[in-house]
């Protein structure tokens, strides 16, 4: 089972550093290199688990996989001049919808399934995410 970040970028498809951007990465964030017990793809933010063996992705792996996140995209040459929205499916696999990330592009000739999405910021107000621009 993985648990990744997949991009919607030549780069892509799935976030993960070169070895020079992993060095300037733990250079300044050494906590990178602490075996915190959770698997990552080398360079990445990715997580795997084995069936039978790992627990499964849990909250508190899901947000130490996402601070990681952040701390390792600051270091992606190829996303400098880029702006960043982060798409989040937490669900469950027998509630998860069939979207693939590329359903989203907001860019010229990109379709969208929906027109907008709707989420509850961190003060608990509704904000909305257009989809078209």
């Amino acid at each position: 089972m993985v648990s990744d970040f997949l991009v919607q970028h030549p780069s892509g498809p799935f976030f993960q550093l070169d070895e020079q951007e992993w060095m300037k990465a733990i250079r300044k964030y050494p906590e990178l290199l602490i075996d915190d017990g959770i698997r990552y793809v080398k360079y990445s933010a990715t997580v795997f688990a084995h069936l039978g063996v790992d627990s499964y992705f849990d909250n508190s792996i899901i947000l130490l996989q996402f601070e990681r996140l952040f701390k390792l995209i600051e270091f992606k040459q190829e996303y400098q001049t880029q702006s960043v929205e982060i798409l989040v499916d937490n669900a469950t696999t027998h509630t998860a919808k069939s979207y693939s990330i590329s359903d989203f592009g907001i860019n010229i000739g990109t379709n969208c399934p929906v027109s907008s999405i709707e989420y509850l910021n961190d003060n608990n107000e509704i904000e909305t995410l257009d989809c078209y621009f």
